[in-house]
């Protein structure tokens, strides 16, 4: 598989990654027991695959860290996100995305994520992320803890790409999630430039999923 470097980061990943999450997390949501999903991910990687893709909230961080076990730990890289606000909208504390990161390193079984990203924001709660959570990310960064901080959009709450247009301006993050595919390819004008612009990597969700469900 062809691989490329993430944007500004030294990441050496595989253009194709493996998503932990869409609408059935790895076969979970489908009835899929652990070692089965444990074991896409490793067919994942014996096809050229080493870029890995969940988030706290997929409830598939388990599985991957399974899927990964026997391999050398810099012979892949693991992407992981923690939301900024539940599902009703309730903003959680900076506290709480720091126990969900020292969380995903203990999954992991490691002492360094590759990118931790904020995941989920969007022109409601950009303010918060920025001005309360990114400042105490950064200092755990600065730790070890992660390499590269990130931010995933909320695609359903902001359609275009509003969040992340603003972050691209400020230059804030070192990778950002974008949803692209075929039916809305606005990223292409309203995100890409500017990511390539800043050296910023870009890493697509939707790219297919989008067109089979719901």
């Amino acid at each position: 598989m062809r691989r490329c470097v993430l944007g500004r980061t030294n990441l050496e990943v595989s253009v194709a990654g493996l998503g932990a999450g869409g609408g059935v997390q790895l076969g979970l949501r489908n009835g899929a027991s652990n070692g089965e999903a444990a074991r896409i991910v490793r067919l994942a990687f014996d096809l050229g695959i080493n870029l890995f893709d969940t988030a706290h909230g997929y409830g598939t961080e388990g599985v991957v860290a399974a899927g990964l076990k026997s391999i050398p730990r810099d012979q892949y890289v693991i992407s992981t996100k923690y939301s900024i606000d539940n599902p009703n909208r309730v903003k959680l504390s900076a506290d709480q995305v720091v126990a969900g990161l020292d969380n995903s390193l203990k999954v992991f079984g490691t002492d360094c994520i590759d990118i931790f990203q904020m995941h989920g924001i969007d022109p409601v709660n950009y303010d918060y992320a920025i001005e309360t959570i990114l400042p105490v990310l950064l200092r755990e960064k600065e730790k070890g803890k992660f390499r590269f901080l990130g931010a995933t959009e909320f695609s359903q709450r902001d359609l275009e790409h509003i969040a992340l247009g603003r972050s691209l301006e400020a230059d804030l993050f070192d990778v950002i999630m974008v949803a692209y595919h075929m039916l809305n390819q606005s990223a292409k004008d309203l995100v890409f430039p500017h990511a390539l612009e800043h050296g910023i990597g870009v890493l697509i969700m939707f790219a297919v999923r989008i067109l089979f469900s719901e």
